[in-house]
C-alpha cells in the first residue's frame, strides 16, 4: 500500500530537483520515445504563395509540427531559394528579397523535413506618365465602329499594361462610345473629341464621322441614294405620288434637297424608274414607294399610290430588285425571278393580266440578276446566259429577229443573241446596254444616238460600243446613257438636251463623251414614265459626295435650288449634305 509522504520528505524532493538543474515552470514537448521531446513530423510555409516587387522584401514563416499535427516549438529552421537570381531568402529568418522579375520556390528544412512557398518577382509597379490612342485613324464612318485603344507609358517611355482606362466623347450626338472597352460608333457627320484616361492622365484625339453612299439611283424627276446605316434619301419632284417618299402630295410637290424616306427602313439597294421606287433593306426584304397604278408597288393593295415604303407580299427574301417604267422585279435568294405591276407588253414574264403581287418569271430559268425597263424585263442566268421578254417593237429583246415596228411582245423570256457573256445589264427606254465580263460594252433595241456606236441604227442584235472603253458599270436613260470605266472616269453619250452628258456638246453624242473630269464610283442615268428623264447623278470614288447634273426644273439635281426646264446643267452640282465637312 502507497504510503503519503511527509512535509519534510516532500520537501527534500523539491530541493533535489533544483539542484539538478530542474526547470517546474518549463512546458513539457509531445514525449517521444522513452519520454524524450517528438521528432518533426512536417513544416508548413505560410504563406504557400507570395508576391514581391524587385528590390522589396516579404516575411514567411515556418511552422514545425509533429506526426499528429502537434505545432512543435523551439526547433530549428534553415531556408533557402531555387532561384537566387530571382529571389533570396534570410537562411535563419526567412525574410524574401526580390532580385529579377520571375519564379522561385523557398524552401524552409527542420529536422530533415522540408516546406515550400511559390514566390512571384515582379517589376516595380510604376504609375502612368503619358498615354496614347491608337489606331491614329482621322475618319469614322457614321454607322460603323472602331475598337479603339489606349497605350499608357510611365516616365521613361515603356509601355504599361493591365491599366485601367476610361473612354469619354466631347459629343455623344457625333459619336458614341464604350466608357470600359473604346468601341467607338459613329452616329452622325461631324467632328468629335474622343479622350481616354488612366491614373488620372489623360490624352485626346480627333475624329470625323463621315457619310458615305453605298447606292444611287435616278428616276424621271427624282433621284436617290442609300447613305450610311442604310439611310434612303431621296430629291426632286414628289408629284401626286409621294416618289420622294414626302407626305406632301400634289402636281408640283417636290424637294431640292434631300428627303429621308419614312419607315426607319435599312436598305441594302435601291432602284428607282419613272415615278416609284423599290429597295431591299438589310435583311433582304423588298418593299417600294410612290405611284401604283398597276400593282407596281407589289403589296397586294389597290391603293393608287404610298409615299412610305409597303412590304412587297409574298415575304420572299430578295438578293437584287429593280423598278421599271410601270413594273418592278427582283430575285430571290434561291435564285428564282419574280415580277409585278402592268403586264400590257408581258413584261412580267408570264401570263397576261397584270398583278399587284410577285409572280414567278420562269420555272425553268435561275437568275442572278434582273433588271426592268421601259415594258420589257431582262436577266442574267446562272448559267451565264442573257434573257430578255415583253416589248420588243423595236428590237429591245435582243433576238435577232428583223424588227417588225409595232406593237410587238413576247412573254416567254427569250435568249439575247451574239454569244457574249454579261456581267450587267441595265434597261432603259426601248433599248438595252450590257457590259461583258471583261469590260466590253454593248446595247441592242433603239438607237437614237443611246447605243455609243457612232451611228443611230437600231438593231435586234448586241453592238459594240465604240471607242474600246472597257467600263465596270452602265446606267441607260430615258435618251442617254453613263458609264464608269475601269479607271472609274465618267463617260455618256446619247441626248444632251439638259446637259445630262455632262459635257458642252452640242445636239447630244453618238460615242461616248467624258463628263467633266470626274472620278465615281457609280452613275445612274435618269429613266422615263412621264415627264422628262434628262438628268444624271453619280458617287464620287471615295464615297463621301454625291453629285448630280442635267435638267432641274423640279429639284433632281439636289442641290437646292432649280433652273428652268430649258437651261442646260452640265456642271456636276454637289447634292446638298452629301459631301464632306
Amino acid at each position: 500500500m502507497a504510503r503519503l509522504l511527509t512535509a519534510a520528505a516532500a520537501a527534500c524532493l523539491v530541493s533535489l530537483v533544483a539542484a539538478c538543474g530542474g526547470d517546474s515552470d518549463a512546458p513539457v514537448s509531445p514525449g517521444g520515445g522513452n519520454g524524450g521531446p517528438a521528432p518533426v513530423g512536417a513544416v508548413v510555409v505560410t504563406p504557400a504563395t507570395a508576391s514581391v516587387v524587385i528590390g522589396r522584401t516579404t516575411q514567411l514563416a515556418a511552422t514545425a509540427k509533429d506526426a499528429a499535427g502537434n505545432v512543435l516549438t523551439g526547433r530549428a529552421v534553415a531556408w533557402s531559394s531555387s532561384a537566387p537570381a530571382v529571389a533570396t531568402v534570410d537562411a535563419t529568418t526567412g525574410v524574401v528579397t526580390g532580385v529579377s522579375a520571375g519564379a522561385a520556390t523557398v524552401t524552409a528544412t527542420s529536422e530533415g523535413k522540408t516546406g515550400t512557398a511559390a514566390v512571384t518577382v515582379s517589376a516595380a509597379v510604376k504609375p502612368v506618365a503619358a498615354i496614347a490612342i491608337a489606331p491614329t485613324l482621322d475618319t469614322l464612318e457614321a454607322f460603323s465602329s472602331e475598337l479603339l485603344a489606349a497605350v499608357p507609358r510611365d516616365a521613361e517611355g515603356n509601355i504599361l499594361t493591365g491599366r485601367e482606362v476610361r473612354w469619354s466623347v466631347s459629343n455623344a450626338a457625333v459619336a458614341a462610345i464604350d466608357p470600359v472597352d473604346g468601341m467607338l460608333t459613329g452616329v452622325d457627320r461631324g467632328t468629335v473629341t474622343v479622350t481616354a484616361t488612366s491614373e488620372g492622365k489623360s490624352t485626346t484625339a480627333t475624329r470625323v464621322v463621315v457619310i458615305k453612299y453605298r447606292s444611287i439611283s435616278a428616276g424621271t424627276m427624282h433621284a436617290c441614294d442609300i447613305a450610311s446605316g442604310g439611310i434612303a434619301w431621296c430629291w426632286g419632284l414628289n408629284g401626286n405620288e409621294g416618289r420622294i417618299g414626302s407626305g406632301q402630295l400634289s402636281p408640283t410637290a417636290m424637294s431640292a434637297v434631300p428627303v429621308k424616306v419614312p419607315g426607319n427602313l435599312r436598305f441594302a439597294q435601291l432602284s428607282t424608274y419613272g415615278r416609284h421606287t423599290c429597295g431591299i433593306t438589310l435583311d433582304g426584304k423588298g418593299y417600294c414607294w410612290g405611284y401604283n397604278g398597276w400593282g407596281m408597288l407589289g403589296d397586294g393593295s389597290n391603293s393608287s399610290q404610298s409615299p412610305s415604303p409597303v412590304a412587297v407580299a409574298g415575304n420572299l427574301t430578295f438578293r437584287s430588285i429593280t423598278a421599271g417604267a410601270d413594273h418592278s422585279c427582283g430575285v430571290a435568294t434561291d435564285n428564282r425571278a419574280y415580277c409585278w405591276g402592268n403586264n400590257d407588253w408581258r413584261q412580267l414574264g408570264t401570263g397576261t393580266a397584270p398583278t399587284s403581287t410577285p409572280v414567278l418569271v420562269s420555272a425553268a430559268l435561275s437568275f442572278t440578276k434582273i433588271t426592268a425597263g421601259q415594258s420589257f424585263t431582262c436577266g442574267l442566268t446562272t448559267a451565264g446566259a442573257t434573257y430578255c421578254w415583253g416589248a420588243n417593237s423595236i428590237g429591245q429583246l435582243g433576238d435577232g429577229k428583223p424588227i417588225a415596228y409595232g406593237n410587238v411582245y413576247n412573254g416567254a423570256p427569250q435568249q439575247v443573241v451574239g454569244n457574249q457573256t454579261f456581267q450587267s445589264i441595265s434597261l432603259g427606254n426601248q433599248y438595252a446596254c450590257a457590259i461583258t465580263t471583261i469590260g466590253q460594252g454593248y446595247c441592242w433595241g433603239s438607237n437614237n444616238t443611246k447605243f455609243g456606236n457612232g451611228n443611230t441604227t437600231d438593231s435586234s442584235s448586241p453592238v459594240a460600243m465604240a471607242g474600246g472603253i472597257i467600263f465596270q458599270s452602265i446606267s441607260t436613260g430615258f435618251g442617254h446613257a453613263c458609264g464608269v470605266t475601269s479607271t472609274q472616269a465618267v463617260y455618256c453619250w446619247g441626248s444632251n438636251s439638259s446637259g445630262q452628258l455632262g459635257a458642252a456638246v452640242a445636239n447630244g453624242s453618238t460615242v461616248p463623251v467624258r463628263a467633266g473630269s470626274l472620278l465615281a464610283a457609280e452613275v445612274a442615268a435618269s429613266g422615263i414614265a412621264t415627264g422628262s428623264g434628262s438628268h444624271t447623278c453619280a458617287i464620287s470614288t471615295d464615297r463621301l459626295t454625291a453629285w448630280c447634273w442635267g435638267r432641274n426644273d423640279v429639284g433632281q439635281l439636289g442641290n437646292g435650288g432649280t433652273t428652268a426646264g430649258a437651261t442646260a446643267n452640265p456642271t456636276p452640282a454637289v447634292v446638298v449634305s452629301q459631301k464632306p465637312l
